[in-house]
């Protein structure tokens, strides 16, 4: 009777097992959790440096020489000289760019940007008035730079492709020396009289640029700018012959080249 009752127990048993068994869950393969990762947002204020390249032109037109001294030229004469052209203006740029972005829902991005460069832009020129004379060495520099300029681009994520354009102001100066002829018809240098003059010239200026985020914070950028200075009166003193000067109405134009990086705050 015992064995009848053990073996019955061990059967029930075996029966509740394997039914608990049966209701128990399958293990269930945890779905991976997704990272969210905002999209870049060009959107901030940035500040950086840059350096380039700068070609361009300035033009010196109705050069003409007022002399009030005896001797070499008749008192009170004018002379025109002929236009001289510095085709060569060209040389390095290097500065800083600090500015504001805000991007649009539809990626669209605008923002503002002040930049401020120094040049080394310079050429010279030398040239007879007339076959009589006389006869004037000159030079021009484009000393720096700067420009205030909107922005409008498209962003792609982290590249930015924009235009831009604005307010151009600049500092050119130069150096005129004028002296008379000898008995040969070459430069007599016992006459020369030289002057010298500063002008902050304004203009404008158009461009455009790519820029790709490196990280949510450094920026990389490529960028072309054209400037025009527009033109101004230029009055040059002449040094030991007093009374004298040289006028001329000067214009300068640059085409500029250059990289840059910035940092995002």
């Amino acid at each position: 009777m015992n064995r009848s009752l053990l073996l019955g127990a061990a059967a029930l048993l075996a029966t509740g097992t394997a039914s608990f068994a049966a209701d128990l869950p399958y293990p269930v393969k945890a779905e991976p959790v997704q990272v969210f990762v905002p999209a870049f947002s060009w959107t901030g204020f940035y500040l950086g440096g840059n350096a380039g390249y700068g070609w361009g032109d300035s033009k010196a037109t109705d050069v003409l020489f007022f002399d009030s001294l005896g001797g070499v030229y008749t008192p009170g004469g004018l002379y025109a000289g002929n236009d001289v052209k510095f085709g060569n203006m060209d040389g390095w740029v290097a500065g800083g760019q600090i500015g504001y972005n805000y991007q649009f829902t539809n990626n669209v991005v605008v923002g503002i940007e002040a930049d401020f460069q120094w040049t080394g832009a310079e050429d010279s020129r030398s040239f007879y008035a007339t076959v009589d004379g006389p006869y004037y060495q000159t030079s021009a520099e484009l000393e720096w730079f700067g420009t205030v300029r909107a922005r409008l681009g498209y962003a792609f994520d982290r590249l930015l492709v924009y235009g831009t354009g604005g307010f151009a102001y600049g500092k050119v100066s130069g150096s005129t020396t004028v002296m008379g002829l000898n008995g040969a018809g070459a430069p007599d240098f016992t006459t020369a009289a030289s002057g010298s003059y500063d002008k902050v010239n304004t203009g404008w200026t158009l461009g455009a640029g790519l820029e790709y985020a490196l990280t949510d914070n450094w920026i990389l950028r490529g960028e072309y700018l054209y400037v025009d200075l527009g033109d101004t009166n230029v009055t040059t003193y002449l040094a030991g012959a007093p009374g004298s000067y040289v006028s001329a109405k000067a214009d300068l134009t640059s085409n500029i080249v250059r990289a840059a990086i910035s940092y995002k705050f």
